[in-house]
């Protein structure tokens, strides 16, 4: 009875509230919007680091004891927080056992039982769970998770969050594949073995990319069409008009927005810089890339004759 109680009352919380993700292609710029929007005093403080915590992708994950596959995941709950959200979700990890035992798959993504899945592994419920703790440990204000695969799994973010706003960012695809291959030949430059699997994510193949993009348009599209909450941020935009850009993210997302990309001098002293990556602490700016020097005349032509059938957001 406690249990149900509790479950209903998170429902609630879950109902009340419309966290923001940042989606889309990886190398597009959500690292960037991520921050922009997180600057905003409306939302929590998580300035150690723009960390993507899979969570919907790998939702079982939250159910495993401490370990290097839910470190980020740890982030956003607190460390001090992990064993007491551990013990709140024991009916879930017994449900888990009973769903283990008759077979049924942990993953879910491109199953043929996707929603049976996702029911009979509590994943709605563990994935409130998880948020909610998130949201005390962050501050209690607005919450915004930044994980570009979490695209694939904009159906599982509004049965958690049936009012999420998603902003989806989209860049020239060209840019993109550049972007991967300029940071691959860096990573190998810094001593990284090139075939070492951490950085395969940077060097796929061209089909894959195309693949890839094309998929992702087509369920930004689906989800427009149904009417979810969900805004498309060109990068161009984004780091070319960047004022009026922000000013339309935040009235999307709902709160009040005198767009100032400089922080003031106390906010500054609240959220420290971004130490990892120095462009994040400045107002956006084009990230201009030589795209000849990454993509041959064939794959430049690809990529082109594959923006045809894209939406026109892509640049």
């Amino acid at each position: 009875m406690q249990d149900s109680l509790y479950l209903k009352l998170l429902e609630n919380w879950a109902n009340d509230n419309a966290p923001v993700f940042v989606v889309g292609p990886e190398r597009s710029g959500t690292s960037l919007l991520f921050q922009q929007v997180s600057n905003h005093s409306a939302f929590c403080d998580f300035s150690e680091a723009t960390v993507e915590t899979f969570c919907f992708n790998k939702p079982w994950l939250l159910l495993q004891d401490s370990c290097p596959e839910n470190y980020e995941m740890r982030l956003y709950v607190g460390q001090k927080n992990w064993e007491a959200f551990q013990n709140k979700i024991q009916p879930i990890v017994e449900a888990n056992r009973l769903a283990d035992a008759r077979g049924v798959p942990t993953e879910y993504l491109y199953q043929e039982d996707r929603p049976k899945i996702w029911d009979a592994r509590q994943y709605g419920p563990l994935l409130r769970t998880f948020f909610y703790f998130a949201w005390q440990n962050l501050g209690k204000r607005c919450l915004v998770e930044k994980t570009p695969a979490h695209i694939r799994s904009l159906p599982e973010i509004y049965n958690v969050f049936p009012n999420a706003k998603v902003l989806v960012c989209t860049r020239d695809p060209s840019e993109i594949i550049a972007s991967h291959r300029k940071r691959f030949a860096k990573e190998v430059e810094l001593g990284v073995d090139r075939e070492s699997h951490q950085i395969q994510w940077l060097n796929k193949p061209l089909d894959d990319y195309l693949a890839d993009f094309r998929e992702i348009d087509d369920i930004v599209r689906h989800h427009i069409v149904q009417g979810r909450n969900i805004l498309v941020v060109p990068y161009s935009e984004l780091t070319e008009h960047a004022l009026d850009t922000m000013q339309s993210i935040f009235e999307f997302i709902g709160v009040k927005s005198s767009v100032n990309l400089e922080p003031q001098h106390s906010e500054a002293e609240a959220r420290p810089e971004q130490l990892w990556d120095p462009l994040l602490n400045k107002p956006p700016q084009r990230n201009k890339i030589d795209i000849s020097a990454y993509l041959n005349e064939e794959e430049v032509m690809r990529v082109k004759k594959l923006k045809e059938y894209l939406h026109d957001t892509w640049c």
